[in-house]
């Protein structure tokens, strides 16, 4: 699996290119390659899909705060994840 930093979840009112990276060249270049796109609006069931954590029981035990699904519109900068791993949230509809 790829290193993931962004996650695009839905259909954004703003798009990826904009929120993530300073113009085209960065986007392309960047930022494109550690973008992931989903429905799925569970964040741990997120995690796990993009091989964070290994399962939500770990989370709902160690990473408590993490335990949230994104309803509504909205972006989440730098919600760190690990120790060393942060992740930049764009929630659509």
């Amino acid at each position: 699996m790829r290193y993931i930093e962004n996650i695009v979840i839905g259909k954004p009112l703003v798009s990826p290119e904009e929120m993530f990276s300073t113009g085209t060249t960065d986007w392309i270049r960047m930022e494109c390659d550690k973008t992931y796109y989903t429905e799925e609006r569970f964040l741990p069931r997120i995690l796990v899909n993009i091989s964070v954590y290994p399962s939500i029981s770990e989370i709902r035990r160690n990473k408590p705060e993490l335990m949230v699904s994104f309803d509504n519109f909205d972006f989440i900068d730098g919600i760190k994840v690990s120790k060393k791993r942060k992740l930049w949230i764009l929630v659509g509809e």
